[in-house]
């Protein structure tokens, strides 16, 4: 679906059936999942590359600045959080004026700016890179309640396995790596791109806007760095969790061991009486049997009070 937006002293909703006539105002055209038609529409309304078609078409396209003759084309990615961490591939070609914006879903960030006709219009009066900086700008801002809510994940599962370990526990902490990593596979390369429209001289963003483009640069930074230090984190909270089964697995040992050690002799006693012999000391006796049931009970006695003070639990 194309939505088409253009200023002429307003904002305002063009038709794409009027592209040709509208193509010498400033635009604004943003696809939600682009069809094989509209991306041939795009290709030829506006001279794209046969690379840059097919990457719009395309899903996954590797996070990328690359400069044309009459536009420049990027490729990032926002993130979206609903029942699970959604990474969303975001298409821009800028030119002279006009912008074009490719998702696959509906964005919020992009449709409350066409909620906002005067918001939109001063962006048009500064550029179409402008309207870049802004959808660009809130899309990596999208990321940092998303690392909120892993910081709190990791906490709450750090804590979870200082009180008891479960093995539900090892789940989260394999989940929570997986978002980390998945996170920091886009975070790095796009902190690197995003540089790249801070740093470098490109024909369609203009030097004004340079500023701003530096500020998303630092948070992209921001990003970069706090999914490093909480990929440390949940690799903390694994080594916690292991060094936990380990000291449950030894008082498990150390329990048993215990258990066998006062066995032992009372194996021993019982044993030695179990005998076939004719002749046993107390054998006919008629507490004998109680006196055994009595020194057992008191080597149990004794071996406790060893262990107790040999600090074995």
């Amino acid at each position: 679906m194309i939505e088409l937006f253009y200023f002429d002293r307003t904002v305002k909703k063009g038709n794409i059936r009027d592209l040709k006539k509208l193509q010498a105002r400033r635009l604004w055209i943003d696809v939600t999942n682009i069809t094989k038609e509209e991306e041939g529409l795009l290709k030829t309304s506006f001279s794209l590359h046969s690379l840059t078609a097919e990457d719009l078409l395309n899903q996954g396209t590797r996070i990328k600045v690359e400069e044309f003759s009459d536009y420049l084309f990027c490729v990032f990615y926002g993130i979206k959080k609903e029942k699970s961490i959604e990474l969303q591939e975001l298409d821009f070609i800028i030119g002279k004026d006009f912008i074009i914006s490719s998702h696959k879903k509906e964005i919020a960030t992009f449709t409350e700016l066409k909620k906002n006709p005067e918001r939109l219009a001063g962006l048009f009066e500064k550029g179409a890179d402008f309207i870049f900086h802004y959808l660009l700008d809130k899309e990596i801002d999208n990321f940092f309640p998303v690392l909120e809510e892993i910081d709190d994940q990791i906490e709450d599962i750090e804590e979870e396995v200082t009180k008891k370990v479960r093995s539900e526990l090892l789940q989260k902490v394999h989940k929570m790596k997986r978002t980390i990593v998945l996170i920091k596979k886009t975070a790095l390369p796009q902190r690197e791109k995003i540089s790249f429209l801070a740093k470098n001289d490109y024909r369609f963003i203009s030097k004004k806007s340079i500023p701003y483009f530096r500020d998303i640069y630092d948070h992209a930074i921001r990003v970069s760095d706090s999914i490093d230090n909480y990929r440390e984190a949940i690799s903390g909270t694994f080594d916690a969790y292991m060094s936990a089964v380990s000291n449950n697995m030894n008082e498990v040992m150390k329990t048993l061991s215990i258990i066998a050690t006062i066995a032992l002799p009372l194996g021993v006693i019982s044993g030695i009486y179990g005998t076939n012999f004719d002749i046993l000391p107390g054998q006919h006796f008629a507490y004998g049997f109680w006196i055994m049931l009595l020194g057992m009970f008191s080597v149990i006695g004794l071996m406790i009070v060893m262990f107790k003070k040999r600090g074995w639990f």
